[in-house]
């Protein structure tokens, strides 16, 4: 099993790997699901492609968020970077990527996202109908769905093992956008659910309602292999290095000594030193769901280490509660949590006022510098210091470009080709026949894979030899010098992606194509039979008989909103289908790949502004406009205590367990979703 660490920047990735990880996930700077992570360059991830390809690793990048009519050609730009740059996959979320990707760069290794919530067996066949390599499941999946799943999946799968778990079905959290036009399913997540929730009246006694515990997966290892799984997760772009080294290195103890009572032991240790908040088994176990979230508890993530006695306008005056050292990586909490302010420390002094690097439990400390703090606010560190992976990360050399050679040799003449550059290099010469030592097609490769102008190695070396001669060392290594010195200027103006202007111009011409202006979609004439966007793996054969029984019963009309939707109907010929949230329209690509899963109106997301949702519109092949309802802002299969609930000035109405046995949590205010 693949061990899979995240990587908000290059140091991260290092200590991922240091750690022992086999691969990393992380993201450019934008269309990525933590764009409040440092990510990543295209230079910066060059040189980390370089580094674990060179070590026999892998990368993933994230391109897994919603996007915008208005962002597509800034998305196509993106692409067109990474097909230079050629990650081992990318993971995306939008349909529209989705349709981009596979028209214009069908080589491009695909993941199904997590936000593409697909939680069951039809999920995974739409997802490989549609090119993908891997479905990244869904997280609130139970261990026995999963063996299900997995026993029939087509692609591989990949599971979150460790980490921060979200308290919705993934891509079904509108509550972010709702409270502060900061959008989850865009990367902008401000977690409002690790916030404190209270009863109307009764804001004395507030609970963190929708704030889980953390995943902590060391007990499912073996099942996990058992079912086949391809890789294990451990979630955290935000985190520090400290904590992915840590995390990776522990669970590679495990994975590297199945069954050992004293790994077992040193991995618990390695665990107790990463900070973090109460420790589950996530939604692997049902019975253990009712048990995710403790109200009592403290939803922000880190150890509680200090609290604000005084703040005042040069820093802020502080009681240790364990320790504080210079360089911890640390978070100012306000009391009702939230996600407060992070910083460095790197200054502190004693009641004497005499600076110092260490301070211990019982001691007050000054902490100088400009917070928004008030007594009562809580210091919680989230990394430590004596992990600094920086110097490596700023000596890495960057990517370099593999170019093939074609190489021809016989006693009196070398020469040397590139495909695609049509200049040929070539050497008289005249060597003796071979009593002993030949010059083989080996000794050719090997010598001519070296020393290659700056920012290129090789990839595949072609050799032919005509007859048996001998050729010196020293003469073989001047002839190499002067062939890569002739084609160092070639290879530098040469466009190794002539393909790419082509593609661009096609892109844009497909883009501002002028469609058919449709009316509104107008409701179906008959009942609309309506495919829950939420199907639990054990319940997919009775949804089956359900719609081939209303299709008996002379019901044309159906609702989509979820890719197992598109899969349950593919054996109906001759029906409509009208696809909805939470199957996210963003762009016109996704209506695209809509209309070509036979959709024939459609709903745009309900995140999207007015003026991308005009334009969407206008670019739209099928009929398409925003649907009035108010969806739910958060669902989830964690029970949750329905009733009214407050939130700063907003109240929410959670409802009790659905058919689909979800609980919701709804506005309880008059308005709705608006971009």
């Amino acid at each position: 099993m693949e061990l899979l660490s995240p990587a908000g920047n290059l140091e991260c990735a290092l200590a991922a790997f240091d750690g022992g990880a086999d691969a990393v996930y992380c993201g450019l700077g934008r269309f990525n699901a933590r764009e409040r992570a440092e990510n990543f360059t295209p230079e910066t991830l060059g040189k980390l492609l370089e580094f674990a390809h060179l070590s026999n690793k892998k990368v993933y990048v994230t391109l897994n968020t919603l996007v915008w009519e208005s962002e597509l050609g800034a998305l196509f730009e993106e692409i067109l970077q990474l097909d230079r740059l050629r990650p081992d996959a990318l993971i995306v979320q939008d349909p529209g990527v989705i349709a981009i990707i596979r028209q214009y760069f069908p080589d491009l290794p695909l993941h199904a996202s997590t936000q593409m919530g697909i939680h069951n067996s039809a999920g995974v066949k739409a997802a490989a109908r549609l090119g993908f390599k891997r479905v990244i499941m869904e997280r609130q999946i139970s261990l026995d769905e999963l063996r299900t799943v997995a026993a029939a999946s087509p692609v591989e799968l990949e599971v979150f093992l460790h980490g921060s778990l979200c308290c919705s079905l993934s891509g079904r959290c509108l509550l972010s956008h709702y409270l502060y036009g900061e959008s989850g399913n865009r990367g902008r997540c401000k977690q409002p659910c690790r916030r404190a929730f209270f009863r109307p009246g009764s804001c004395d006694e507030s609970s963190r309602i929708i704030s889980p515990a953390d995943l902590a997966g060391t007990s499912l290892l073996d099942e996990l292999r058992k079912i086949k799984i391809a890789s294990l997760k451990i979630e955290g772009r935000l985190r520090t290095p400290d904590y992915i080294w840590k995390s990776a290195r522990a669970y590679r103890i495990l994975l590297d000594n199945p069954g050992d009572k004293d790994a077992a032991k040193e991995a618990e240790k390695i665990f107790k030193t990463i900070p973090g908040r109460k420790k589950s088994t996530g939604f692997y176990f049902k019975r253990d769901w009712k048990k995710l979230i403790d109200p009592e508890a403290s939803g922000t993530f880190g150890e509680s280490c200090a609290v604000v006695e005084k703040a005042i306008r040069s820093g802020i005056l502080v009681k240790v509660k364990s320790s504080l050292h210079l360089g911890d990586r640390l978070r100012l909490i306000p009391a009702n949590g939230g996600e407060g302010t992070t910083f460095t420390l790197s200054t502190m002094e004693d009641h004497l006022r005499r600076r110092i690097i260490r301070a211990r439990a019982g001691e007050k400390v000054f902490i100088a510098g400009t917070f928004r703090a008030a007594p009562g606010h809580d210091l919680r560190r989230i990394g430590e210091n004596g992990f600094d992976f920086s110097r490596r990360a700023e000596a890495l050399p960057g990517l370099r470009r593999k170019i093939d050679l074609n190489l021809s040799a016989c006693a009196n003449l070398f020469y040397a080709e590139i495909p695609g550059i049509s200049a040929r290099w070539s050497k008289e010469c005249r060597f003796a026949d071979a009593e002993k030592r030949p010059l083989t097609a080996e000794t050719l490769e090997k010598v001519f894979s070296e020393s290659l102008p700056d920012g290129f190695t090789t990839g595949k070396i072609n050799v032919k030899i005509d007859g048996n001669f001998f050729v010196p060392a020293a003469e073989l290594k001047k002839m190499r010098r002067e062939c890569w010195l002739f084609f160092a200027g070639f290879l530098q103006k040469h466009d190794f992606f002539p393909e790419h202007s082509r593609k661009m111009e096609e892109f844009y011409r497909d883009v501002n194509r002028e469609h058919l202006h449709f009316p509104l979609p107008a409701a179906p004439r008959g009942t609309i039979y309506h495919i829950p966007a939420f199907i639990a793996e054990d319940e997919l054969s009775a949804e089956k008989q359900r719609i081939a029984n209303a299709i008996a019963s002379g019901n044309k009309n159906f609702s989509v909103s979820h890719w197992h939707g598109f899969e349950l109907l593919r054996e109906f010929p001759d029906i409509k289908l009208h696809v909805r949230y939470p199957f996210h329209i963003s762009n016109s690509f996704a209506l695209k790949l809509a209309a070509a899963l036979g959709a024939s109106s459609a709903s745009i997301t309900p995140e999207c502004d007015p003026e991308n949702s005009e334009l969407l519109i206008a670019h739209a092949v099928i009929p398409t406009g925003k649907d009035d309802r108010m969806p739910p802002l958060l669902a989830t299969r964690i029970p949750l205590p329905s009733g009214i609930w407050q939130l700063n000035d907003h109240l929410f109405k959670i409802s009790g367990r659905q058919q689909d046995g979800l609980f919701l949590l709804h506005s309880h205010e008059p308005t709705k979703i608006s971009g």
